[in-house]
Parts: C-alpha cells; sequence; structure tokens
C-alpha cells in the first residue's frame, strides 16, 4: 500500500476521532472546532471532507466495511452450532481498537448505527443456508434471531461502556451458551 494512501487513511481516522470525540460531549462544535481539536488545517479537513455530514458517513461506512467481515464467517459455519468461531472473528475486529468503538458508542447519534449493525447481523443469519435449511418455523426464528442479536449487541454495548466485570473472551463464551439455546427451539435438525 503507498504511504501517500495510508496517511491519508491515517488524516481520515484522525478527523474521524476527533468528531466522535467532540461529538459525544453532547454540544454544538464547529469545522473550526474540529481542526484545532484534531490538530490539522482547514485545508486538510476539506481534502478529506466536504463537510460535517460526510465524517459520519465515514464512519458509518468504515465500521460496516469491517462488520461485514464477518460475512464470511457467518457463510463458513452454522452460529447455532458454532457460535464461538463467529464471535472470536468479532473479538478480533474489536480488539484492533477498542477505543474507537467506545468513541462510536458514546456519540450521541450512535442509535442509527447500532440499529445498522443489528440489521446487518440479522440479515447475516438469515442468509445463510446452513441454518436455514433447519428453520421449521420462519416466523420464530425471525423472532428469535432479532432476540438475541438485539440482547448480543446491547451486551456488547455494555462491555464496551466498562459496564460489565469481564474479558471478552469470557463474554463470548456467554453469549455463545445463549446463542445455541435460543436458536434450539427454532431448528430442526436431522439426526
Amino acid at each position: 500500500m503507498k504511504q501517500e494512501y495510508k496517511n491519508g487513511l491515517a488524516t481520515k481516522h484522525k478527523i474521524a476521532r476527533a468528531y466522535l470525540t467532540l461529538l459525544s460531549k453532547g454540544e454544538y462544535f464547529s469545522v473550526t472546532d474540529l481542526v484545532n481539536y484534531a490538530e490539522i488545517n482547514r485545508g486538510t479537513f476539506y481534502l478529506h471532507f466536504k463537510c460535517m455530514e460526510d465524517i459520519s458517513r465515514y464512519i458509518t461506512d468504515t465500521l460496516s466495511a469491517n462488520f461485514n467481515k464477518l460475512e464470511n464467517a457467518f457463510r463458513m459455519y452454522d452460529i447455532s452450532q458454532n457460535p464461538e468461531l463467529i464471535l472470536a472473528e468479532l473479538n478480533k475486529i474489536l480488539l484492533k481498537d477498542v477505543e474507537y468503538y467506545k468513541l462510536v458508542i458514546s456519540a450521541s447519534n450512535s442509535n442509527n448505527l447500532i440499529e445498522h449493525i443489528k440489521n446487518t447481523v440479522v440479515k447475516m443469519i438469515s442468509n445463510n443456508f446452513k441454518i436455514m435449511q433447519y428453520v421449521f418455523s420462519i416466523d420464530k426464528f425471525t423472532m428469535a434471531v432479532r432476540y438475541i442479536v438485539g440482547g448480543g449487541i446491547d451486551v456488547y454495548l455494555h462491555w464496551l461502556m466498562g459496564e460489565l466485570n469481564c474479558s471478552l473472551d469470557e463474554l463470548n463464551g456467554f453469549l455463545s451458551q445463549l446463542i445455541k439455546t435460543g436458536l434450539k427451539g427454532v431448528l430442526r435438525y436431522e439426526s
């Protein structure tokens, strides 16, 4: 990867971090406030973004791309049988930059992003042929998946906020058991 490209990505990420930090304070801020906080000049900001809304889109797109990496895990494994493997992939994503994810969830507009992530994960599970071949009630399966995904994401959010006193591995082990138990009632495996 060319150094210019790496530097450009690093600068965009720096601007996004500054944006999230200022956003989490819940106060109005301008481009001037942002560039001062990020310790860059206005020209650098406008080189990468046209406006503040572009930063929000960049953050959403970047996070979506990170979570779409999970799609390969969802394609390869039946989450009802191997949730540990998929949750391990999620660990890798979160551990690359835990502080960034903490900033994202503390930002005042994070609800739309969280809802987008929930819908993406539900769609990935629902499009997994390895699971869908064993579903005996689509409605019950949909309810169970939405319940598990919503609760799982909520648990991760509370972990990122520092409200749960456990390691990510412990959290994943517990969630794995919940996923297996929760999906048992809506799937019928042939012997």
